[in-house]
């Protein structure tokens, strides 16, 4: 375990700052991640010396969600950013090797690509996602549950608001 570092909320915002600027990761996601962490702990008061292994993710989403009322309609997008920072600070602190996967994504490529080692199993996916943009993607014919859920997760943490997003 990174050992200097406690697991606070604080110092969870602290390692997304500093990490925004690590050339392994999108500056805005991980900004975004930052901010929207900041967001729902002000909103709530959470004390930032709160240990980040102590927060119900689920639990506080959905006591952010009911204190910004039934107008709030970004509550999914802080939902996604709340757990993505969470499980990518934990995953640091438990010096899990993998801990950069968890929200990696290249700063100037211009279409995100996966490597497959490819299968007779395989199905290619064709799904529009704006006018004249689609993306492809090569399933496996037995996609299973936690495969999907990975694959969703990988998504969620690519999410912005529409506002960073007129910003690209």
């Amino acid at each position: 375990m990174n050992a200097q570092h406690g697991g606070t909320v604080g110092q969870m915002i602290t390692f997304l700052q500093e990490n925004a600027r690590d050339a392994d990761f999108n500056t805005s996601t991980i900004m975004a991640m930052a901010s929207g962490v900041r967001s729902v702990i002000d909103t709530l008061g959470i004390p930032l010396d709160t240990s980040v292994r102590t927060l119900d993710v689920e639990e506080l989403m959905d006591n952010f969600q009911q204190r910004r009322g039934p107008a709030f309609r970004s509550a999914a997008t802080y939902r996604t950013r709340l757990r993505a920072a969470t499980q990518l600070y934990l995953a640091w602190l438990d010096d899990d090797p993998d801990w950069k996967s968890i929200a990696r994504a290249r700063r100037s490529a211009p279409a995100p690509t996966l490597d497959v080692v490819r299968s007779p199993a395989t199905q290619t996916v064709e799904f529009p996602i704006d006018r004249g943009f689609k993306v492809r993607i090569e399933l496996p014919l037995s996609l299973n549950k936690h495969t999907a859920g990975r694959l969703h997760a990988l998504i969620d943490s690519l999410v912005v608001d529409d506002d960073v997003a007129a910003q690209r």
